[in-house]
């Protein structure tokens, strides 16, 4: 078994649920009594452009990693730092986004981020 995807996983893991945090200790103490600010909803809309456009390269580099083994067209390795910065910003998103640092969102930021990590570390070890 290839434990590379796990790691990579467990990284953007660690990098999702560290930000998020960070950004929870920043922000301002939320007053006793009162609950914490939910996200905006307009902040969705946004989340689910930049969740497109990660799914969308990663999908393209997995489908072109894997012919390239038959065709030997790679795509540009600019694409792949692409792939990263995507779901780097990706990742990122929820503790920008003023998500709140809950056991309930934390649990979703976790899944959500290991998904990241393994898909788009599959989609960069495709490449021949």
């Amino acid at each position: 078994m290839n434990p590379v995807p796990l790691l990579s996983a467990a990284a953007c893991v660690a990098l999702a649920v560290g930000s998020l945090a960070v950004a929870h200790r920043l922000r301002p103490a939320v007053p006793e009594g009162e609950l914490p600010p939910e996200p905006h909803p307009v902040l969705s809309s946004i989340g689910s452009g930049l969740l497109s456009g990660f799914m969308l390269l990663t999908g393209f580099l997995v489908a072109t990693g894997w012919a390239a083994r038959s065709t030997g067209i790679l795509p540009p390795r600019g694409l792949y730092l692409a792939d990263v910065a995507a779901g780097t910003a990706v990742l990122l998103y929820p503790a920008l986004a003023g998500l709140p640092f809950t056991p309930r969102y934390t649990t979703a930021v976790v899944f959500f981020a290991a998904l990241v990590g393994y898909t788009m570390c599959l989609a960069i070890q495709l490449r021949p």
